[in-house]
């Protein structure tokens, strides 16, 4: 239990100090995720709007595929991610497995079909 209460308080103590290596990780969390997040509300806010302001063949198609990204779990969509980003992926040449890039590229997968469906929904509601 010592252990516990010993890590916690070091925890703090790197925090309320500004240690740069905490900052670093923390500074690069936050343009990881808000990279995503920007990217996921372009294409999404987008495409769903388009979505929802038009009718076109296949339309339901899109709108099922829009719900199925949904409920992707993120294991799924990392391990997609993985498989076209590795060595010998499709998208292997650009040479960015395990770099944030990555990681956005991820994120941006996991919350696209998110956004998409929200704005679909809002505008189909208006």
């Amino acid at each position: 239990m010592d252990i516990i209460v010993e890590g916690i308080k070091q925890a703090f103590i790197l925090l309320f100090t500004l240690d740069p290596e905490v900052m670093g990780i923390t500074w690069l969390s936050l343009k990881v995720s808000g990279s995503a997040t920007f990217i996921s509300l372009f294409i999404g806010i987008s495409v769903g709007t388009a979505v929802a302001l038009t009718q076109f063949p296949g339309r339901r198609f899109v709108v099922s595929l829009i719900n199925t990204g949904m409920g992707l779990p993120p294991v799924v969509v990392g391990l997609f991610v993985t498989i076209f980003l590795w060595r010998n992926g499709p998208l292997g040449f650009l040479e960015i497995l395990y770099t944030p890039t990555a990681i956005i590229i991820a994120q941006t997968v996991i919350a696209t079909p998110i956004v998409m469906g929200i704005s679909l929904a809002a505008m189909q509601a208006l």
